[in-house]
């Protein structure tokens, strides 16, 4: 529950085992901006690299993700310009990017930020998934992501041994909890039917195999339509979706020492043994003669 907000600030020293985790958190707090009120309101609690210039323009070395839980503002970077904030919306601030924010005066704000860095932010950058081309999440108020900033907050309060390992996995759990709201409020409740409905009838053909555009016409919807709420859901094409479930089920066959690999190829409905050796070393790096292997070494010790 989100508390009455007046102002917190810690700024983290990193040691070199919270290093090893490769996501660390650097600082983080809340603050609550009353109307009219100055912006940072109490700037000697923070380093002047921070605090200084955040109202008229900075450039951080680290990761934040600054949340505004009431009121609204505005935020500008180099990149995207300048954008209204409001209640309910997460910005990112990446290094190296210079960047300004703050509240309406008529309004002031209720913000939560954390700053994190570390090799693992950056493979989620370079991957995409930190992204400064769209640094703005409308997400709305959701008690989950505030339990996420809270949580941060108690620990860097009481710093318990251990602290920072478990500040870097709470980083990366509020990454996450921004992506799934987001995807979440993309999906509608038809959707969702939609693709649980898909799953059942995959399941029914899973040893036999199917074609996707039969899968399409037993749901009564065109493929391509099938395809866009597909990969939107799961983040692959049905098809995509489908080799993966077959090779789950040949992976549950091959443990069995009855099956050889010609064997469960034919009861999978493959064409021949050699298609499916291929298409299974494809998707999971091995044959299937291998995969057994080193199944039954890890069994055995």
């Amino acid at each position: 529950m989100q508390r009455n907000l007046i102002s917190f600030a810690r700024y983290i020293p990193v040691n070199s085992n919270a290093l090893l985790w490769e996501m660390y958190c650097n600082d983080a707090g809340y603050t609550h901006v009353p109307p009219g009120s100055d912006y940072p309101p109490n700037p000697k609690n923070h380093p002047s690299s921070y605090a200084s210039k955040v109202a008229t323009g900075r450039v951080l070395r680290e990761f934040q993700a600054v949340y505004i839980t009431s009121g609204e503002g505005e935020f500008h970077d180099k990149i995207t310009g300048k954008q209204r904030i409001q209640a309910g919306d997460i910005f990112l601030l990446f290094p190296g990017v210079w960047h300004s924010y703050k509240p309406n005066p008529d309004t002031g704000w209720q913000e939560y930020w954390i700053g994190f860095a570390g090799e693992h932010p950056n493979r989620l950058f370079k991957n995409g998934l930190l992204n400064p081309q769209k640094p703005i999440h409308h997400i709305g108020m959701n008690q989950e992501i505030i339990a996420d900033y809270e949580q941060v907050i108690q620990l860097c309060r009481e710093q318990p041994p251990g602290f920072q390992i478990r500040l870097g996995a709470l980083v990366m759990q509020l990454i996450a909890h921004i992506a799934v709201t987001e995807l979440n409020a993309r999906v509608s409740p038809s959707d969702s039917e939609l693709i649980s409905a898909a799953r059942s009838i995959m399941q029914l053909h899973v040893e036999t195999g199917m074609d996707i555009e039969q899968l399409a016409h037993e749901l009564s919807i065109p493929y391509l339509q099938l395809l866009e709420i597909f990969r939107e859901y799961t983040g692959m094409t049905p098809y995509q979706y489908f080799i993966q479930m077959r090779m789950h089920r040949a992976k549950e066959l091959l443990l069995d020492p009855k099956h050889s690999v010609k064997s469960v190829a034919a009861h999978m409905n493959f064409d021949n043994q050699y298609y499916f050796s291929r298409l299974f070393k494809k998707k999971t790096g091995y044959t299937p003669s291998q995969w057994r292997h080193d199944q039954r070494l890890d069994e055995h010790g």
